[in-house]
């Protein structure tokens, strides 16, 4: 049930579901949340965006193809008998 293609939706879930948490205290009790990192951790909120933006664009197939390959092959490839990373902790 839990596989490799479910993990990000339910990481999503869970990341909405304490955003709800959150969102709900603050209306109960009538205030407003503020978030203040300090410089250091606004600039490593910033950096750590942008770098996860730029390494989602690069793993693009249109970025490959622009590099040269094919575009890449879905993963795991089922002509090379690859298993998944989840597949071989489980044993499969």
């Amino acid at each position: 049930m839990f596989n490799r293609e479910n993990a990000v939706g339910i990481a999503l879930l869970a990341v909405c579901a304490v955003v709800a948490g959150i969102m709900l205290y603050y209306i109960a009790i009538g205030d407003r949340p503020t978030i203040d990192l300090g410089p250091i951790g606004n600039t490593v909120a910033v950096v750590l965006l942008f770098g996860l933006i730029l390494f989602g664009a690069v793993r693009t197939p249109w970025f490959r193809r622009l590099r040269g390959g094919d575009g890449g092959h879905p993963w795991p490839d089922p002509g090379t008998g690859q298993k998944s990373f989840w597949d071989r902790l489980r044993g499969k």
